[in-house]
């Protein structure tokens, strides 16, 4: 090594380290320690001041028109529905999966991936994208998960009673198609909480079954037999915080009970 060089470092070295010293030196670390805390409750304020927002939004969205037939044990309700039209679509693959990929055709739909019913044929398929009718958004999102040892799923988005099934636009998705859901009879359990995976649909089914299973005489009400699992999501996954999510899962149902 070339000993002329050595002070030349030496004094390079104390250069470079001294504007890092005085920089620690006056930093004050608990400044730091308030900013990311000021920093936190900003974000914690934006998410749930718009997530309380969406939630309002959404709870005046039209739902389908029941009433409470009667109450059960577990805070269980059996309810009679009213005829509804719907827009789905069927999913062969987990409920998850299903779930995901249903929404967006049964939204791409309602959203304007659709043409009006008097264009037919080649004119209905060239129309252009902007020619598709935007309807309003409603509530639940229904899924229907067939009995085990089936991986289908159907999805499917309630149209408002304002409209008829003819008076629908046509789905240009070959996916999704309209139909009407006559009167029925269905038992539900609600609570809140993020969307439900597998586990907790099956969890929250089986109390649906046993408070059924608690009726009798002339007031038993009996699942329909074969019949599949009914999950309904009332709020946005996302936006609404978990805590204020309205979630249900419940069972077609027949027997005198429900008359």
């Amino acid at each position: 090594k070339n000993p002329r060089r050595r002070p030349l470092l030496i004094a390079l070295r104390r250069t470079m380290r001294a504007p890092t010293r005085g920089l620690l030196t006056g930093f004050r670390w608990d400044s730091l320690g308030k900013l990311a805390s000021l920093i936190f409750l900003g974000l914690f304020a934006v998410r749930y001041t718009g997530g309380l927002f969406a939630w309002v939004t959404e709870n005046r969205l039209e739902r389908p028109a029941y009433r409470v037939v009667s109450r059960l044990t577990d805070g269980v309700e059996v309810r009679r529905y009213e005829a509804y039209t719907v827009a789905e679509t069927t999913v062969k693959a987990s409920f998850k999966e299903a779930t995901s990929a249903g929404f967006r055709l049964c939204a791409g739909y309602l959203f304007g991936k659709n043409s009006p019913r008097a264009s037919i044929g080649l004119l209905r398929r060239s129309l252009p994208a902007s020619a598709g009718e935007k309807m309003e958004m409603t509530a639940p999102v229904r899924q229907s998960v067939a009995p085990r040892g089936r991986r289908e799923v159907k999805v499917s988005f309630l149209m408002s009673k304002k409209r008829t099934l003819g008076s629908l636009p046509v789905p240009r998705d070959a996916k999704v198609k309209l139909r009407s859901v006559p009167a029925h009879f269905a038992a539900f359990k609600r609570f809140n909480g993020p969307p439900p995976t597998d586990a907790v649909v099956a969890k929250k089914e089986a109390v649906v079954l046993k408070a059924l299973a608690e009726t009798g005489g002339v007031a038993a009400v009996r699942p329909v037999a074969g019949g599949e699992t009914l999950v309904y999501g009332y709020h946005d996954p996302f936006l609404v915080p978990s805590l204020l999510r309205r979630n249900e899962v419940g069972v077609m149902v027949e027997g005198p009970g429900a008359k």
